[in-house]
């Protein structure tokens, strides 16, 4: 069997761009990949966002104020 020597540079090319693809997959999907990792305690209730747009609203229009 004969392999050109373009064959070894196709190969190393494809090998980058793979690892290029499975970077850039974990680095989109981090957030959920550490949750699979990450100890919860079953007792604490989530953070939530406690400014609401009412409150956003009011502390714009004190700023013109």
């Amino acid at each position: 069997m004969y392999l050109d020597p373009g064959f070894g540079g196709m190969l190393v090319q494809a090998l980058v761009a793979l690892a290029a693809v499975g970077g850039g997959i974990l680095f989109s999907f981090r957030k959920k990949i550490r949750g699979l990792f990450k100890k919860t305690n079953k007792n604490s209730t989530p953070r939530r966002n406690t400014t609401t747009t009412d409150d956003a609203i009011d502390t714009l229009s004190e700023k013109e104020k």
